[in-house]
């Protein structure tokens, strides 16, 4: 059975569901003499006077820097007040497990402003790994919803999409996802827009941003990093892992 083309009722709907997003590009990067100030993986992160690198508070096991986002000029357009934001996980403890109810596993981290006169740098405790360092570049794009998660965002949209192709209603969405964005959906690492699920839609709130395995951190064979606010305390942030 052929597909049908998108139909113009199905773009227009897409048109209207479409989000911002700032898509994550992470990449090998020679180290910079500070890394600080910049968003990257595996330099030194932005600390103020008095605090100590994040460990997990039950073994003393610290934490370990999976990502450091710097906000330049508003770009990411995070729910609450956010200069620089911090993701630790305990990447080194018992390999593969990681509970989500279990803060001491993990921190997310929010600077709300810069102080340049609070800075301090503290050295990565000789416990963790080496690691090279990564860049991570921001650029704007558009997001449409996850077809796992279309019913919960659009069921209009999915009934349209059941209509024109039956069960093979997935096909006839991405193939009008893929026309409005002018490529296919596919997992990533970006801030706002919608997710894309790995393994099925488990929000546990409104989606902040997702951030994907790479050359540095891998979980299972793939597996991808998801937070979610509660839109009545943005700064209540949870999180979970996808793998497979």
């Amino acid at each position: 059975m052929k597909m049908p083309e998108p139909s113009p009722e199905l773009l227009a709907q897409l048109q209207g569901l479409l989000l911002p997003k700032t898509q994550l590009t992470v990449a090998p990067a020679a180290r910079p003499a500070a890394t600080q100030l910049l968003s990257h993986l595996g330099g030194d992160p932005y600390f103020e006077a008095g605090e100590a690198w994040p460990v997990n508070p039950n073994t003393g096991q610290p934490l370990e820097l999976i990502f450091q986002l710097v906000d330049e000029g508003g770009r990411l357009n995070w729910p609450f007040p956010a200069a620089v934001v911090q993701f630790y996980l305990d990447q080194y403890g018992e390999e593969g497990v990681y509970d989500d109810s279990d803060p001491a596993q993990y921190r997310f981290q929010v600077y709300p402003a810069i102080r340049p006169g609070q800075q301090a740098l503290v050295p990565r405790p000789a416990a963790l790994p080496a690691i090279g360092c990564y860049s991570i570049t921001a650029q704007p794009r558009q997001s449409l919803p996850d077809d796992d998660e279309l019913e919960l965002i659009s069921p209009a949209t999915k009934a349209l999409c059941r209509q024109l192709a039956g069960e093979k209603w997935r096909k006839v969405y991405n193939a009008a996802v893929a026309a409005v964005l002018g490529e296919a959906p596919d997992l990533g690492s970006w801030v706002g827009g919608y997710a894309q699920w790995l393994q099925g839609a488990y929000p546990t709130g409104e989606f902040l941003l997702q951030f994907d395995s790479n050359e540095a951190f891998m979980w299972g064979d793939s597996g991808l990093l998801y937070f979610c606010y509660d839109p009545a305390d943005p700064a209540a942030v949870s999180f979970q892992l996808q793998s497979c």
